[in-house]
Formats: C-alpha cells, sequence, structure tokens
C-alpha cells in the first residue's frame, strides 16, 4: 500500500471511531429528560462541531493513529476545549462590542448626526 492510501485509510478508520462516538453519544443523549437534553446542549453542540473539524482534516498516519488511541476522543478534547473556554469567550465578548459599535454608528448615519 502506497503512503497516501495508507494515510487515506487511517483518516477513514479515524473517521469511523469518531462517528461511532458521536452515534453513541447521540443515543446517550436522547435517552434523558427534556431538562437533562437542555442542560447538555452546549455539550451536544460542541462534540458535533468536534467530529465535524475532525471529519475535514487530512492528518498524517502519525496523527490519526495517535487520535485514535484516545479511549473517547470526543470526550477528551471537549474537556481539553472546556480548560481553554476563556479564549471563546473572549471572542464572544469581542463580537458583541465589534457589532455594538456597528450599531451605533449606523444609528448615528441614519440620525444624520454623523456622515
Amino acid at each position: 500500500m502506497d503512503y497516501q492510501k495508507y494515510r487515506q485509510s487511517l483518516n477513514q478508520k479515524l473517521a469511523k471511531k469518531v462517528q461511532c462516538e458521536l452515534a453513541d453519544f447521540r443515543e446517550d443523549i436522547l435517552s434523558k429528560s427534556p431538562q437533562e437534553i437542555y442542560d447538555a446542549a452546549y455539550q451536544i453542540i460542541l462534540k458535533s462541531d468536534i467530529a465535524e473539524c475532525l471529519f475535514e482534516a487530512d492528518y498524517s498516519p502519525q496523527a490519526a493513529k495517535a487520535l485514535m488511541k484516545s479511549p473517547n476522543l470526543l470526550q477528551d478534547i471537549y474537556e481539553e476545549w472546556l480548560g481553554r473556554e476563556d479564549s471563546h469567550m473572549d471572542e464572544l465578548r469581542q463580537t458583541i462590542a465589534d457589532f455594538k459599535s456597528y450599531m451605533v454608528k449606523t444609528e448615528k448615519i441614519l440620525s444624520g448626526k454623523e456622515r
């Protein structure tokens, strides 16, 4: 097997692992009460986003093998993300500040107070 086929094969195995983990997670979540599902909304979105990122990636064989060694890759990456969540909140605060500035400027232009 040539390198590209080997690489593709490992990335497909990784994608299958992630797909199975996501399906198991989904099945577990759907067995919960509506309140528990609501409480897990952030986790549901993040794990889906993590899976999408992993599906889109093209990892080296070494990286794909390393990632597949995680017993629960989605959960492990999710927990890693939670440790870095401050950057997400900083980005959100900046987006809100930028949008506020845009709205204030738009309002001034529309009211004729700025040209």
